[in-house]
């Protein structure tokens, strides 16, 4: 069964060629600062991002890997998975990873009205306040679907609404080899943005394949904050 978060919708309900549409437009004609899809093509590195965390088992698996690899990340925390794993979010930032977020709850989007994902975001916030001693700047919406409703929502926040530009779709992927496979064949180019997550255990072992990919094509790995100017 396909995972819904597959899906790279700029905006929900839409059929999927007009949701690309959409996103490709808003990413041409927004302020990086207000969203993000890829970063600016002209730089050399691009963003490894990790959603759906943290997870007691996964995560400190992909944190071990980068701290090996020497790779800087993001990782999109769900609120309630924060709650439950305060250590766990600890050592993501002082490892000097950038910590975004992901809603309180990652209920499916047709399910959650545009106050509720707002009241969310604000809940996750004032979560890693507490934990960080700052606020997130950047938000990643459950399965990448939005309103508009949703987005002057979180623009009313502060927040930068990040999506992506290479899925290798590692939530359907059985172990490490087809990654790697989908990471061979990839065409990386300055500014793209990777989805990964750090919930499945497949998805650490394969990280060494992403870094060498990315070092055949001349990338380092940066963060989407560095990329908000413009």
């Amino acid at each position: 069964m396909r995972d819904p978060s597959a899906e790279d919708s700029a905006f929900e309900g839409r059929p999927s060629p007009l949701r690309q549409l959409v996103r490709r437009g808003m990413a041409a004609t927004l302020p990086r600062r207000l969203f993000l899809a890829s970063g600016p093509p002209a730089i050399q590195s691009l963003a490894l991002t990790f959603d759906d965390g943290p997870d007691p088992t996964h995560t400190p698996a992909v944190l071990d890997r980068l701290r090996a690899l020497g790779v800087r990340a993001t990782f999109f925390v769900i609120g309630r998975k924060a709650e439950a794993n305060p250590a766990l979010v600890a050592r993501i930032a002082e490892e000097g990873h950038e910590i975004g977020h992901h809603s309180w709850s990652h209920a499916p989007p047709h399910e959650t009205p545009a106050r509720v994902l707002v009241h969310e975001a604000e809940r996750t916030s004032a979560l890693l306040q507490r934990l960080l001693g700052r606020p997130p700047r950047l938000f990643r919406p459950p399965y990448g679907k939005l309103t508009p409703g949703k987005l002057l929502g979180l623009w009313g926040l502060g927040q930068t609404v990040v999506l992506w530009n290479r899925d290798p779709k590692d939530f359907g992927r059985e172990g490490v080899e087809p990654i790697r496979r989908w990471f061979e064949g990839a065409p990386l180019a300055g500014g793209d943005i990777l989805l990964l997550h750090d919930v499945h255990p497949h998805v650490a072992p394969a990280l060494e394949a992403v870094v060498e990919r990315a070092a055949r094509h001349g990338l380092a790995f940066g963060t989407p904050s560095e990329w908000l100017d413009g």
